[in-house]
């Protein structure tokens, strides 16, 4: 099924800080959010949202609104600790499996971005997920690619690489991706047996959808993640999405001026990606990286 990585919408105690922070140390240019005509309630303003990006996809930066669920009439409130949208063919074919298998569903329709039928959900492992799909490409939304999750590259020259979910249980994680969502697992690409970290990479531990790394990656936390590789931050926990941008030295040597913490792990989960892991300005997990091939 073709599918992607639509946007990844982050909590932000200051979104304006929040925004500074990825605009002036990642590099990421701010873009213009396009509304549907009929709005839901949504209540957003300059100091409530942050959008880089184009036609909606890309980073939302939003601050939590703790009325949105009751003002919306939605179960979930997706304002509050973040989630990621991932856009499908055939929405209504999604739903209708979902609520087969009984999990519950908040139907958004399009109600906060122009040409998007949005729907919200938890996974097996409590993590929010939104799943989209265009329903008015002249609304600036642009039609669903033939490619499974296609690199798509925004002002600025960078990209989501992948978002990664924190799973307690990886393998019934996994499976309600595979078959309820309608997405393929892919394979786990590391680099040589001279470059690789310690981690466990087992069917229990690590699930990838999506080709050459890029897309969705279910990880059990793992307690001793950073010690064991030497680094300051654990991406096992609590998830995080990850920016693909054209120098990551740059922006290390942006966070050295600034004094922004990071941990530097070099090429050692994915083959030829250098990564490097630091929290934004609201402790929002953020790995940044670039393709070395």
């Amino acid at each position: 099924m073709s599918w992607y990585v639509h946007h990844v919408n982050l909590q932000a105690h200051d979104v304006r800080q929040a925004a500074a922070f990825f605009r002036d140390i990642v590099g990421l240019e701010e873009g213009v959010w396009t509304y549907p005509d009929k709005t839901g309630e949504v209540g957003h303003n300059p100091n409530t949202i942050a959008y880089f990006g184009t036609e909606n996809r890309g980073l939302h930066i939003v601050r939590a609104i703790a009325s949105f669920a009751a003002d919306n009439g939605f179960i979930h409130n997706p304002t509050i600790g973040g989630h990621f949208a991932l856009c499908v063919p055939d929405l209504a074919a999604v739903k209708a499996r979902l609520e087969t298998a009984g999990v519950a569903i908040s139907d958004a329709g399009v109600y906060a971005m122009a040409g998007i039928h949005q729907l919200y959900c938890f996974d097996p492992s409590s993590n929010i997920v939104e799943i989209n799909q265009v329903v008015e490409p002249s609304g600036g939304a642009g039609p669903l690619q033939d490619a499974v999750h296609p690199i798509r590259k925004e002002p600025g020259d960078w990209y989501i690489h992948h978002v990664n979910r924190q799973a307690h249980d990886v393998p019934t994680t996994a499976a309600f991706y595979n078959k309820l969502i309608g997405m393929e697992p892919g394979i786990f690409v590391t680099p040589s047996a001279d470059q690789i970290g310690d981690f466990d990479r087992s069917n229990n531990s690590l699930a990838v959808f999506g080709p050459e790394n890029r897309g969705l990656h279910l990880v059990r936390g793992m307690a001793t993640f950073h010690v064991d590789n030497s680094l300051m931050h654990n991406p096992t926990f609590g998830g995080h999405v990850a920016l693909t941008v054209p120098s990551v030295e740059a922006v290390m040597k942006r966070m050295d001026r600034a004094g922004h913490l990071y941990s530097d792990a070099g090429t050692y989960a994915m083959a030829g990606m250098h990564q490097v892991y630091t929290y934004d300005p609201s402790m929002n997990f953020i790995e940044i990286n670039q393709d070395i091939n």
